[in-house]
């Protein structure tokens, strides 16, 4: 869906195409995929795709939480990817608003980190969890340093969420996002970083 994200984008198919496209198109990559290199969740997960078990040294040190910042890490990054092609609002990065094109390298650049941290999560490499204490801890500068930025920005940011989905902004709902931001923002970042520390264990017992 991602990849359908992009294709959509730079050859303007949002709205010439029924809704059901990218669910076809997801069906035939699966499929074709699963044939010829197997299941990209069993290779994310560590599962053999032949005897359908999971890696021992990973079966034997992963627990609920290593799962779920692997899976959540992957899911943000997949989002990062594309949800500048949905909805661009520029935002402060490290208390400045770079031009665009710099601002859309940074998404990406972030969401490829996210990826590849949530990965390397799922198979409890020690690289995984490095990569994505970094991701957070620059997420945290950034919006620390940005402090005073966000009021606009999140008024924009509604307003463009709104306009997608095609409905009205409720009332109060932009001073109620710019009461999370960047507060919001800061504590999901330490909460996870917190709570990454609590993995580190399941990492160096490889």
């Amino acid at each position: 869906m991602t990849l359908w994200g992009f294709l959509s984008y730079y050859l303007g198919l949002e709205a010439s195409v029924p809704f059901w496209v990218p669910y076809l198109l997801f069906i035939a990559i699966r499929a074709i995929s699963g044939k010829f290199i197997g299941s990209i969740g069993y290779l994310f997960l560590g599962i053999n795709k032949e005897t359908k078990t999971v890696n021992p040294n990973i079966f034997n040190r992963e627990n609920w939480l290593t799962m779920l910042l692997g899976v959540l890490l992957i899911l943000e990054g997949t989002k990062q990817l594309v949800r500048w092609t949905q909805m661009f609002v520029s935002q402060p990065i490290f208390g400045f608003f770079p031009e665009d094109t710099t601002q859309i390298t940074i998404y990406v650049l972030l969401g490829v980190s996210s990826i590849l941290a949530g990965y390397w999560f799922l198979t409890l490499n020690i690289k995984g969890f490095y990569l994505a204490v970094s991701v957070a801890i620059v997420n945290i500068a950034s919006d620390a340093l940005s402090w005073g930025l966000w009021d606009p920005v999140v008024e924009k940011m509604v307003l463009a969420r709104r306009e997608l989905q095609g409905l009205p902004v409720r009332d109060g709902e932009i001073e109620f996002m710019q009461s999370l931001f960047p507060e919001g923002m800061l504590l999901a970042s330490t909460l996870a970083v917190v709570a990454m520390l609590f993995t580190y264990k399941r990492f160096k017992n490889a």
